[in-house]
């Protein structure tokens, strides 16, 4: 068996994370990604990962998503793993526990805690090594295009299903929604391809909810919404004042069935309901080519989302189609209560798409 060297990430394994990528997620990622996931992002002075080398050639990637975290009233920085990576032939050697052990020994007492949104795969790791379950969260769909979402699916049972549900009668359905679904009268909606920074920020201090959640301003908009993978647009609902709220969506790019998120709402907690549904049922309408709606467990009433056909993952057939998220924490020190907040309660979190490494 070879002697693997477990380190911490030099500038020049660049090249051979994204090539590990490629290898082991079938997804080539451009370096514009990596500059803005890793390398440019802005709340740490480093790229905070751990790799593991066979001869020089990496083999196994365990990277930190860093966060600007609101706990207890006041900043700090967490992180949230994603990305973790070993080589089909280097697995069921103990590198992933290595990777991990690694982690939390360089990161822990410099900062208060990571939390994770981990698959079926990697979830048992993640209690392995200390993780604790916050909760089950549900994210709410519509589907717009059955067929088109069938296609994208190997899964033979949920193409049966997804197949099932002519797209006509789907889009019936949803247009009677739209139509008997009244929004706030005085506002109107605008749109900005570029995040509006500054009124974003605006809005979201207007609220500053007390739950754990990512920390918004001027700067955290404009590196956030970077993400090539996505293309972003901010829904603002403008008042008599000024704006009042915002929803930003964003859609993937190429992909082969077309989803657009929203992404994330200001202000979390007091945004008008008929305000909501106002630009929910802009945002619909402007994204006519989308495939599937998606929203997130937080920050959007799901008495608005119900308005537009909106279902929640535990109903069916959407199982088949995807699954509830397992949200886990671990603390980096001696105590599950920083600031005084216990982070494995989930009445202490507020963490819609904006939180998640990969929206």
């Amino acid at each position: 068996m070879s002697e693997y060297e477990v380190r911490e990430y030099q500038q020049s394994d660049r090249s051979g994370f994204l090539s590990l990528y490629q290898t082991v997620m079938g997804d080539e990622k451009s370096g514009d990604w990596f500059d803005w996931k890793y390398e440019g992002n802005p709340y740490v002075d480093h790229v905070p990962m751990i790799v593991t080398l066979d001869e020089g050639t990496i083999v196994g990637a365990r990277p930190l998503f860093a966060l600007p975290i609101r706990l207890g009233g006041e900043r700090t920085v967490a992180f949230q793993p994603g990305d973790a990576m070993v080589h089909p032939d280097h697995r069921r050697r103990g590198l992933f526990s290595r990777m991990m052990e690694r982690m939390i020994e360089r990161y822990s007492g410099e900062y208060p805690f990571y939390f994770s949104f981990p698959n079926d795969l990697s979830g048992p790791a993640h209690i392995k090594h200390g993780s604790r379950v916050v909760s089950k969260r549900s994210s709410y769909y519509r589907i717009e295009d059955p067929a088109s979402i069938a296609d994208a699916r190997s899964d033979r049972s949920a193409i049966r299903l997804m197949s099932g549900l002519a797209t006509p009668i789907v889009s019936a359905y949803y247009g009677i929604r739209d139509l008997t679904t009244a929004g706030e009268r005085g506002v109107t909606v605008r749109t900005e391809s570029e995040p509006p920074a500054g009124e974003l920020a605006a809005i979201y201090r207007t609220a500053v909810p007390e739950g754990i959640h990512a920390a918004r301003d001027e700067r955290f908009y404009r590196w956030r919404f970077e993400n090539p993978d996505w293309e972003y647009e901010t829904y603002l609902a403008d008042g008599n004042a000024g704006p009042v709220a915002a929803i930003v969506a964003g859609t993937s790019v190429g992909s082969d069935s077309t989803t657009t998120k929203l992404t994330d709402v200001v202000p979390l907690e007091t945004a008008p309901e008929p305000v909501l549904v106002t630009l929910l049922d802009r945002i619909l309408r402007d994204h006519s080519e989308t495939d599937l709606f998606v929203a997130p467990p937080q920050g959007i009433p799901y008495s608005v989302l119900r308005k537009f056909g909106f279902h929640a993952d535990t109903t069916p057939p959407l199982p088949y189609l995807t699954s509830q998220t397992t949200h886990v924490v671990r603390t980096l020190t001696d105590r599950w209560t920083p600031k005084g907040v216990d982070i494995t309660n989930a009445d202490n979190w507020l963490l819609t798409f904006v939180e998640e490494d990969t929206s």
